[in-house]
Formats: structure tokens, sequence, C-alpha cells
């Protein structure tokens, strides 16, 4: 790789378009003072990515742009553009020719470009390192840079040596890892703040989630207890519906056939020869008594059944309300609204008395309906928290129930009364019987048999009023479960849809449920479903979301904690690398030196020494040792490592027949060449592809330049030279020389010569 040619637009004093061509060796600059030849070692460097205004003899950046003049307006625009020539690789990219251009507009707008493809200047600056190529390293070299390697102070010198042995893209990377490293350890602290952070909420969400979890399964086992519970009644319910509706149907069979029977043996008893006994009279005033006290009877046993019923009624209804499944709440507004459904249920069993009559009945569907109504509006009225939900002791109003029983002691005194007035007529007919044994034995079988037939018939209608009476309970129960199921699980659950539509279905496994067991572990259930208490649902889900952020960054932890160890590692093979290197590059610029030394001075030794932290620490003083001393054991193993690490570069010089204990005994001439020897020994250690020197031999006479110009010639064949100069000596070493001249338009010329063709002439 070498430098193929530079293109200049607007940059300093070179306004106009201009070219400079190189040869692979040796190519002159030549100018006099002020002509701007050192612009172009200013270009260069420019391109390579120089920040430094003060290495660029400028105080801000647009002072690269060309200013203007008398006769030369100043331009927008600085632009350079730097040829290599890339056929050897050794720039890592695909192209033979490499072009890099800078360019920069006076509104502080900034372009880097590589074959006219804009880039950063990080991309270039990488790019460069890995080729051997950097503003920092030995590429363009001024007359300060060779000095400042005497001046420098040990440490100062430890980062130009790093740069001449080759380390520093090693350094680079190493550099660059530390900072992943740092920034690594920062992320690793922010990770495990966050840790810290969220697991004690993790830990509380899983106690909630735990709990909304154990929630949601007593709850599903309550619902589906109660399912089960309330299919079991319902399928009793339905079932012993059924049981009543057969026993009605055979009633009712039986009882048509018993009318048919007793209307046969009227007609009998009609056709009797008896039926003209003198006793006529006073049998029909007994028959007529003895029928109105068996449609007497007939209407007390109807009311007796009717109170019984009601009586059940009432007596379930207590035992429900002394063994709620739930503890009633506001009591005295719920007694209320009770008292007026009780008014109105009472209004029904009343109805009820005359169930035979049409009119009655619609008024009985239109009471219950109502009772419904009141019923739906009170639950309404609870659900919707209107009334305060604290839970009271509830006591039945037994008040009707003792009411009823005492009515139902009534009507049995009746009912028995009759009972013995019945018999007192039947003992009468009994004795007129007998009177008229021989006459009507035929008439009083017929009349006995009727008797006989009429009473099992009114047995029949009494079983009838009794089945009445359970198929009337059946549609009361079923409006109580009705609302129970609604209240406790809903419109939408299968139980009351099969309730609202009549629907009987369920396997036989709910005919096997103890009802009354189920509905204690329905409370058990209700219970413990209180004592959990109301949990947020979406603590479930907040509880695993925050379960995954803390597995990830747990993870992340993990991985960066090994990201961690790897960049240790690698820091410390890049350590070795650099070390070993560093080491072995030093010892043959120092080689270098020496020999550079002796061929410039003719005679004399030089040599490079490294000085490491441990001997920097003990120049210190007795303070610092004093320090060591109370540092411990923690302090010896530091002591110990620091022993490894370089402190800085020590430069020894010894002239023929001088005795140099300091750098600043040597004149000014003696640091100027022992300077060009340092420098022509790292550029020897390290061949840069190419080398702008500009005016490093100004201070030399003509004999030293003359060594200068041997040793340029010697490297000249591993690195290509472009020298800015004044002296006679490095211009014949020149293969081209460039002229630059300056007109009163302040514009710097180009002016070529072909040397070669000269020397052949």
């Amino acid at each position: 790789m070498y430098l193929k040619r530079i293109e200049t637009s607007g940059f300093k004093s070179f306004a106009n378009k201009t070219d400079l061509d190189f040869p692979k060796g040796v190519t002159g600059i030549v100018g006099p003072n002020g002509s701007g030849k050192s612009n172009i070692a200013d270009a260069v460097k420019w391109v390579l990515g120089e920040q430094s205004m003060k290495s660029l003899r400028s105080k801000k950046g647009e002072d690269v742009i060309f200013t203007g003049s008398s006769k030369k307006a100043k331009m927008s625009a600085a632009s350079v553009s730097l040829f290599l020539d890339n056929n050897d690789k050794k720039i890592p990219i695909d192209y033979d020719e490499v072009v890099l251009t800078r360019k920069l507009f006076r509104n502080g707008d900034s372009e880097y470009l590589i074959n006219k493809n804009r880039v950063r200047l990080s991309d270039i600056v990488d790019l460069l390192v890995k080729s051997g190529v950097s503003q920092r390293g030995y590429c363009v070299i001024n007359q300060g840079m060779a000095d400042s390697i005497l001046a420098a102070s040990p440490t100062e010198r430890m980062v130009i040596f790093e740069e001449a042995t080759g380390v520093r893209a090693f350094q680079i990377k190493k550099n660059h890892t530390i900072k992943k490293l740092d920034a690594t350890k920062r992320n690793m602290v922010r990770v495990t703040d966050l840790l810290v952070e969220i697991e004690p909420r993790l830990a509380f969400l899983k106690r909630q989630a735990s709990r909304a979890l154990k929630r949601g399964e007593v709850e599903k086992e309550l619902r589906d207890e109660q399912n089960r519970l309330y299919g079991a009644i319902w399928k009793k319910l339905n079932k012993d519906n059924e049981i009543y509706r057969q026993q009605k149907d055979e009633v009712e069979k039986v009882l048509g056939g018993s009318e048919k029977e007793i209307e046969e043996l009227k007609k009998q008893l009609e056709a009797c020869d008896g039926k003209d006994v003198d006793y006529s009279g006073e049998f029909e005033k007994l028959r007529n008594e003895i029928d109105s006290i068996q449609v007497t009877m007939n209407d007390l046993r109807k009311h007796l059944s009717m109170t019984e019923g009601r009586i059940e009624i009432e007596n379930e209804r207590k035992v429900k309300i002394e063994n709620p499944d739930f503890l009633p709440i506001n009591l005295k507004y719920v007694k209320e609204k009770l008292t007026n459904i009780m008014g109105i249920f009472n209004k029904l069993a009343s109805i009820l008395e005359n169930f035979d009559n049409p009119e009655k009945i619609n008024e009985a569907r239109k009471e219950g309906a109502e009772i419904k109504a009141l019923i739906i509006d009170l639950y309404d009225e609870v659900q919707s928290g209107k009334i305060s939900q604290k839970k009271h002791d509830i006591q039945f109003d037994d008040s009707k129930l003792k009411e009823l029983e005492k009515e139902k002691g009534h009507i049995g005194g009746k009912i028995e009364d009759h009972r013995k007035k019945y018999e007192e007529v039947r003992k009468k007919i009994g004795e007129l019987s007998d009177e008229e044994k021989e006459k009507r034995k035929a008439f009083y079988e017929y009349e006995s048999r009727l008797r006989i037939r009429q009473e099992e018939m009114n047995r029949l209608k009494d079983n009838m009023n009794r089945i009445g009476i359970e198929l009337a309970k059946f549609e009361v129960r079923k409006e109580d479960l009705t609302n129970e199921v609604r209240d406790e699980l809903g419109t939408a659950n299968p139980v009351y849809e099969r309730i609202e539509k009549n629907i009987i279905n369920g396997g036989s496994e709910l005919e096997n449920i103890n009802i009354d067991e189920s509905r204690q572990k329905v409370r058990r259930l209700k219970v413990q479903f209180e004592q959990i208490g109301g949990i947020d649902p979406l603590v479930v889900e907040e509880y695993e979301e925050t379960e995954k952020r803390f597995e990830f960054l747990t993870a992340q932890s993990k991985d960066l904690d090994q990201a961690s160890e790897s960049m240790r590692r690698i820091i410390g093979e890049l350590d070795e690398k650099i070390e070993k290197r560093f080491k072995s590059s030093f010892k043959n610029i120092s080689d270098e030196f020496d020999r550079y030394f002796k061929i410039i001075f003719s005679g004399g030794k030089a040599n490079l020494s490294i000085r490491y932290e441990a001997e920097s620490e003990a120049a210190a003083g007795e303070e610092g040792s004093e320090e060591q001393e109370s540092g411990g054991e923690a302090d010896e193993m530091e002591s110990a490592e620091k022993k490894q690490r370089i402190a800085g570069i020590e430069v020894n010089v010894a002239p023929p027949g001088k005795k140099i204990a300091s750098l600043d005994m040597l004149s000014g001439g003696e640091r100027a060449l022992t300077s060009i020897a340092i420098l022509f020994a790292i550029i020897a250690n390290n061949p840069p592809p190419f080398s702008v020197l500009d005016e490093i031999d100004a201070a030399l006479d003509e004999a030293n330049s003359a060594k200068l110009s041997t040793i340029i010639k010697e490297v000249s064949k591993s690195t290509q030279f472009i020298l800015i100069t004044h002296n006679r000596e490095m211009m014949k070493q020149a293969d081209i020389l460039y002229g630059v001249t300056m007109h009163d338009d302040g514009v710097s010329k180009i002016i070529s010569i072909k040397l070669e063709e000269i020397k052949e002439k």
C-alpha cells in the first residue's frame, strides 16, 4: 500500500483544485517560506482524522477553509482526498484503490467518505488503525513532533511508543473492552437494583396470587356443590310432584268407577220393593241429615287438609328462616317486606279454600305473581346495597303458625262432633232398619252397599284434595327454589334455566345426594370463601408478568456476569499480547535507535529503557512508602501487580566522548539528531506505508543532512517518503520534486519536476 495522489480544493492556501501524484519512492516538496508547502502535510493529517486545531496550526475548524484575499474570494468549503493503492489489500476492504475524503463547510457541516460513500470518522480511524496508518502515528512527522519525543515525560513517551510498537490497535480494543466492561458493570448494578426492588413485590404478589387461586378453587367448589344441591332438590321436587300426579290420575280413575257404581246402586235401590215402607219419610229426613253431615264433614276435612298444608309450609319457612344459608342483612327492613308478603300469602291461602272456583284460581295466580314480584324487589334492593349489610340473629314470627294450629284443632273438634252426630244418625237408621229388616232386607243391602261406596268415594275425594294441596305446594316450593337459585347462582345458571323452563333432567347421581349434608358443605364453603376475602382478579396477571420480568432480569444478570467474565478474560489476553508485542518491538526500536544514533553521531551509544510503576512510586519518597506500609496484605498484592506495569520510557544517550546524565545536557543540534534517530528507529521497527516529513532537517547542517538523507534512502525501501524541505541533500533523494509558489492572490500553486529524467541527462 502507498499514497498515489492527493487532491485538494479550498484547503488553506490551496484554494484551487490541486492534484499531487506520488511515486512509491521519495517525493520532495520545496518552496520559500510562506508558500504553503506545509499545508500539504496538514492536509494529510486532516484527512487521517486529526481533530486538534493546534496540530493543524489553526484556531478553529473553519480556519482550514481558504479565507480569501484581495484578489481571490473566500471558499465555502474545504475538501481533501487521499488516493491509496490497495493492491496488497493491507486496508481490509475489497478495493484496489481506496479514496479517503474529508469535507468541511462554512456552516459547520462536515462529511467523511470512503470511495465516495459517506461514513463516520470512527469508521475511517478504525480502518486506518487496522492497516497501520494513523494521524497519531508516523505518517506525518514535523520538526516539533521529532523534538517532542525528547521533551515528553516518560509517561507521555509511553503513549508514543504504544503507537510505535504497533500495540495501539490492541490498546484501543482493550480500552473499548474496558468501556464495555464498565457499561456491563453499570448494567449489572441496575439489574441488581431492579431485582432487589422487584423481589419483595414478587413475594407479595405470590401470596396474593395464591390466595386468589385458592379463592377461585373454593368458589368453583362452592358453585359446583350448589349446582349439585339445587339440582338434587329440583330433582326430588319433580320426582315427588310426578308421584302425586300419578296418584291423582289413579284416584280420578277409581273415583270415576265409584261414581258409576253408586249411580247403579241408586237405581237398584229405587227399584227395590222395600221402598214403599212407611218409614220413608223418616229415612228421607235421616238421609238428608246424614248427607248434610257428610257434606259438612267433607268441607271440614278439605279445610283441615288446607290448614295442615299451610302449617307444613309455615314450618318449612320457619326452618329455612331459623337456619338460613346466609345471614340476612338489615333485618328490620326485610321483616317489614316479609310482613307485607305474608299478608298477601294469607290472602292467597284464603282464596285456595275456594280452589274449585275458576275466578278464585285466576285471583290466586295474580296474588302469587305479586308475592314473586315483591320477593324480586326485596332481592334487588338488598343486592343494590340500599340497606346496610350487617349480620343479625333472625327470629321466626310463629303467631301465624300458632293461629293455624289453633284453627286445625278447632276444625278437628268440629269433625269429631259431626262424626259423632253422623254415628247417631246411622244408629237411628239402624234402628229403623231393624224394624223393617224383614221388609226391606234387600233394600237395606243396597242402601248399605251404597253407603259404603259413598264413604269410599268421600275418602277418595279427601285423598284427591290432599293430592291437590301437595301439587299446589310444589308450585310454591318451585318458586322459592327458583328465587334462591337466582339469588345464589344467577339467571344464567343451568339449574335456574331448568327450573324456569320446567326441564326435568339430571343423572341418577343427583338422587343419591344427601341434601342435608350438601347444605352443610355449602355453608362451610361460604364461610371459607368469606374468610379469604376479596382479591383483585388482576393480581394473578400482575404476578405472572412480574415473575416473568424477575426471571428475565435474573437471566440477564447471569448473562451480564458471564459477559463480564468473558471481557475480563479478553482484557487479560490483550494485556498478554500487548506486553509480549511491546517488549519485542521495544527491544528492536532500542537496537535500531542505537544503530541510527551511531550512524548520525559516528559513534557513541544509545538505548531505551522501560520504567515500571513500582519504580515510579519508590521515587515519590517516604510519604508514599508510609502509605504502602499501612495498606496491609491488600496493598502488598497490589504492589506486586504494579511491578509488572510499565509507567514510562526513558531515553539514554551518550554521544562520542561525552557522559550525559540528563537529556537537558544535550545541545540543540544533538537533541535534533537524537530525535531523528528515535523517529527512524520507530519507523524501521514498524514501517508505515507512507510518511510525510515536514522540515525535520531544519536544524541540521549539511553534513548531518547528508547522514539523514542516507538513512531516508535506506528506509525508503519499505516506506514511501514525502519530504517537505529546504535542504539540497534531502532533495537529491527525491524521484519527483514539487515546487510550491504563492503569488499576490494568496493561492498556493504547484510546479513539478521529474528528477529521474534530469539525473539520466
